[in-house]
């Protein structure tokens, strides 16, 4: 190859190494400033705050993913409601008697009719519902108010104590529920919002107290509680602050699992005639009203037996959704 031929190919080939050398000063620009970027992303991430997860958030984002338990909250809430608002929208007197109004089939003036007094039904139920969500709600308070005291007390301290009270407890447990309850009432005479309360509470706390036990005897072994008495805390501060407030999440499930049990004890007590005194009136009373008229007149007392159904399926399933949300051992990961 002659000498042009030779400076014009190293020259072709300067001009190639020259094409392929010029980007890279360019590339490596972009790439140390996409760099750059990155890392001042990672360093505001790196500064910023976290998002802090909370124990009654993350059981509510538990508790929505149960379908069933949150129709259950939707239908209770709905039924609350029912007997919350409908006798303050309404205008009916419900304890107006109009005897020429007496078993009216429901229509669009009476929509769960009249009874034999002639008295409009909805208005009634409606009042009866409050009559017996308060009664349920006060004696189950009053039931976990009671076992929590007893219970805590027993845990807490533990030896003797524990004995003592945990073998009077067993003692206790020898009472019938619903007879003794039979027995209050009776003696009673006549029977009030607290009598009744009284009466459901009295020989119904017992199991509170044991799990309220139990679950004090099993927190009091944790490292916290070790540590809070090794800064000084006294026994007060440590039962209330650590072991108490860690078996919150056990008695809301306990509440919802007791109510309903409260308020189909005091619609059996009403419907054996021992409920509360007219003219106030429960779901069970309106039920042993309709008892009388059933084979005529059947909807007076299917309507408050369904309501108690209704209150006490959606009860159940809201504890069985509670237990899952609030117990951290179902927590996915």
């Amino acid at each position: 190859m002659s000498e042009p031929d030779l400076a014009r190919e190293e020259a072709a080939a300067g001009r190639a190494a020259d094409m392929l050398e010029q980007p890279r000063p360019r590339r490596r620009q972009e790439f140390e400033e996409t760099l750059a970027r990155t890392a001042e992303a990672r360093g505001a991430e790196a500064g910023s705050k976290l998002p802090r997860a909370s124990l009654w958030g993350d059981a509510l984002h538990r508790y929505r993913r149960n379908k069933a338990s949150v129709v259950a909250a939707f239908a209770f809430l709905a039924l609350l409601a029912f007997v919350i608002f409908v006798p303050m929208l309404s205008n009916e007197d419900p304890d107006a008697i109009d005897f020429s109004q007496q078993y009216q089939s429901p229509s669009w003036q009476h929509p769960f009719g009249t009874d034999q007094f002639g008295r409009d039904l909805l208005i009634r139920t409606a009042l009866g519902g409050r009559v017996s969500f308060a009664i349920g709600f006060t004696a189950t308070f009053t039931i976990m108010i009671v076992g929590i005291l007893y219970g805590s007390t027993a845990g807490f301290f533990g030896g003797q104590v524990d004995n003592v009270l945990m073998r009077f407890l067993d003692a206790l447990y020898g009472l019938p529920y619903l007879p003794f309850a039979i027995l209050v009432t009776v003696i009673a005479g006549t029977v009030t919002f607290w009598t009744m309360v009284v009466a459901l509470t009295i020989a119904s706390w017992f199991t509170a107290a044991r799990v309220v036990r139990g679950q004090v005897i099993t927190l009091k072994q944790n490292d916290y509680v070790r540590a809070a008495y090794a800064v000084g805390a006294r026994a007060p501060r440590v039962l209330y602050r650590h072991l108490l407030i860690n078996t919150l999440g056990v008695i809301i499930v306990f509440v919802f699992l007791e109510l309903p049990g409260v308020i189909l004890g005091e619609a059996f007590l009403s419907f054996l005639g021992l409920g509360i005194s007219p003219p106030a009136a429960s779901w069970g009373t309106l039920a042993q009203d309709g008892y009388t008229a059933y084979a005529e007149h059947p909807y007076i007392i299917v309507i408050p037996s369904m309501c108690i159904a209704w209150l006490i399926l959606s009860a159940f399933f809201i504890a069985d959704g509670l237990r899952d949300a609030l117990d951290p051992r179902t927590k996915e990961t």
